[in-house]
């Protein structure tokens, strides 16, 4: 049985032997993760600090060289990390690094990190205490603050964007600051795998254009990885983080609502692979307590068709006939209380025949579709959702709890 390997881009396949890894594919044909650098091609998650031989997009005085091998301070570097090294004792001004514009790149309001470990060779003395610097939201300087040398230090900073200053956010490593000036006369510094990301947007889910540090010109996309092409859109002040998924879909910033959609999703799940039926998996968490309809996913209420619900007794419930599971455990329809219970992996499986006619509304996460009978928006989902599974055939138990343990861990389950 071959698997999508989670460290795939743009929806390719790979096999990898370990099965819980990832999801199997043996019918897959949605795959949304919102933590999955791939769902967006490079977006919010990306290094905006890009890997370079030495010479970055911003330069001062001096030269940055990258080493591959080598062990400093009981650290032996790997191939996988990204070091430079910078000999000291040049006087100048040592800016190096990036700047990545606001709010084109970096909105107003969202929240960067800049992290790296650095290591000062032993016997150095600094004369001008300045490591690195991070300006626009959280500027000033990083330093070593008299700390031992000869050893590795982590910097971890983030803080939220403004439009304060620069129309950068301007990340530079930076040692020995500006003006004439130099961190020691003799000795080196290393920098190793310096990070700039971005933890969560205010709004939508990509920003800016495609040749702008690797980001979809599309900013409301969420992608399939599974190869079908099913993308999904992302409509309204839908909200993002890393590690939650999306949220705010009880929002109306808009005529249309907050919602994630596919007006024109394959309709066939019923009778494919002749009247094998479907599954959903869906890993989510409500934040809200009951008395209200709340859907995760599906077509309009009333379709008897993929209708996933908190129901308004706070508990998981599934409008057609199926078979359900919590975290990878069968549950009775309506018997498990999901109303502020944290994240859990849900899953129903379905194995009508077609009997059934197929929903005129299109698939939608987090709200009911527009034009719905029921109304439009009228049950929108108060929490996160990370990860929407879809196959066209019935998963076994235990593929249900594979699946389940796949992200458990993640989501603390």
């Amino acid at each position: 049985m071959s698997v999508i390997s989670s460290l795939s881009k743009r929806g390719q396949y790979s096999t990898v032997s370990t099965l819980t890894e990832v999801p199997t594919t043996e019918g897959l044909i949605l795959y949304l993760d919102s933590s999955d650098e791939a769902s967006y091609d490079g977006g919010p998650t990306t290094n905006y600090f890009v890997p370079t031989e030495g010479s970055f997009p911003v330069n001062g005085t001096g030269t940055f060289q990258r080493l591959r091998s080598g062990s400093y301070g009981g650290y032996t570097i790997k191939p996988t990390d990204v070091v430079y090294r910078y000999e000291l004792g040049v006087f100048g001004c040592h800016y190096h690094g990036v700047d990545v514009p606001v709010p084109s790149v970096f909105p107003t309001g969202s929240t960067v990190q800049f992290s790296f470990d650095y290591y000062i060779s032993t016997g150095t003395v600094i004369e001008t205490d300045y490591i690195a610097n991070y300006e626009q939201g959280a500027s000033g300087a990083i330093t070593n603050g008299g700390q031992a040398l000869g050893v590795w230090r982590s910097v971890v900073l983030s803080s939220n964007v403004t439009l304060v200053g620069y129309p950068y956010v301007r990340a530079f490593l930076y040692p020995g600051a500006c003006g004439s000036l130099r961190l020691a006369a003799d000795g080196f510094i290393l920098y190793k795998n310096p990070q700039l990301e971005m933890l969560n947007y205010p709004s939508r889910f990509v920003y800016g254009p495609n040749n702008t540090n690797n980001v979809r010109a599309n900013g409301n996309i969420w992608r399939d990885l599974s190869g079908r092409g099913n993308d999904f859109t992302i409509q309204g002040n839908i909200t993002w983080n890393k590690d939650t998924g999306f949220s705010n879909f009880a929002g109306n910033s808009t005529g249309n609502g907050n919602k994630i959609f596919r007006s024109n999703f394959p309709q066939n799940l019923k009778t494919s692979q002749l009247g094998q039926g479907y599954t959903v998996v869906v890993v989510a968490r409500s934040t809200v307590t009951a008395g209200s309809w709340r859907k995760l996913i599906g077509n309009s209420d009333g379709d008897n068709y993929i209708d996933l619900y908190q129901n308004p007794s706070g508990n998981w419930a599934q409008e057609c006939s199926s078979t359900l599971y919590v975290d990878g455990v069968q549950v009775n329809n309506g018997a498990f209380f999901m109303s502020n219970t944290g994240f859990h992996c849900y899953a129903a499986t379905n194995s009508n025949s077609g009997l059934l006619t197929n929903p005129v509304y299109g698939l939608t996460i987090g709200n009911e579709p527009n034009s719905s009978p029921t109304g439009t928006n009228a049950y929108p989902w108060v929490g996160d959702i990370a990860v929407v599974l879809m196959y066209e055939r019935v998963l076994t138990t235990s593929e249900i709890k594979q699946i389940s343990n796949l992200y458990k861990d993640k989501y603390g389950y």
